[in-house]
């Protein structure tokens, strides 16, 4: 990573935390067609600085946040159900972040399916 270009590691990094949460939405819905369900409608994953100060915060250090954006309510739910479960497992896989949020896509965000394998589409 050292050796790439600031725009080739941000998006080398982008592509190992979308792995991440696939791998670890895979190990908590074991079920091959629940985790396809779940990827299916998730819309972006985020691993991000939130700079909007936060109380008792302290404000020189990074409060990093880690977002799903879902396009469908049912599956938000789902998410929300076991999320206690997901953050374990995303720590476990390396990620680093203070706060997990769970939020509804929008507009044109609906449109992005980026866990969706093109060969077998996406199945409700």
């Amino acid at each position: 990573m050292e050796s790439l270009d600031a725009d080739s590691a941000k998006l080398v990094q982008i592509a190992l935390n979308n792995a991440k949460y696939k791998d670890a939405v895979r190990s908590i819905w074991k079920d091959e067609d629940a985790s396809r369900l779940i990827l299916g409608h998730t819309n972006a994953f985020y691993v991000r600085v939130d700079g909007l100060p936060k109380k008792g915060f302290p404000k020189d250090a990074d409060y990093v946040v880690c977002e799903v954006c879902v396009d469908d309510a049912l599956v938000r739910s789902e998410l929300d159900a076991h999320r206690e479960l997901l953050q374990f497992a995303l720590r476990s896989n390396g990620l680093s972040f203070e706060e997990f949020r769970i939020i509804p896509s929008r507009h044109g965000m609906k449109l992005r399916h980026p866990f969706v394998d093109p060969d077998e589409g996406m199945r409700p």
